[in-house]
């Protein structure tokens, strides 16, 4: 499976919501902690998917998780 869509299956599955599409951005966003999270559309890859999961992490841990 490609980075990306593995990267917005997680995103959304960690309570982040599509707020809105900017240039060649997805911006999603969560509603408890107000965090913003971009995702680039072109040229993803592993090392963007790693950036993004630990993002999440960060998040999680902000949450008390």
């Amino acid at each position: 499976m490609h980075p990306l869509k593995i990267a917005t299956q997680e995103i959304k599955a960690a309570g982040y919501v599509l707020k809105r599409k900017s240039g060649g951005h997805f911006i999603y966003f969560h509603p408890e902690t107000k965090a913003l999270l971009p995702l680039k559309q072109h040229d993803f890859n592993d090392n963007d998917l790693k950036y993004i999961r630990k993002e999440i992490r960060q998040n999680e841990m902000k949450r008390g998780r």
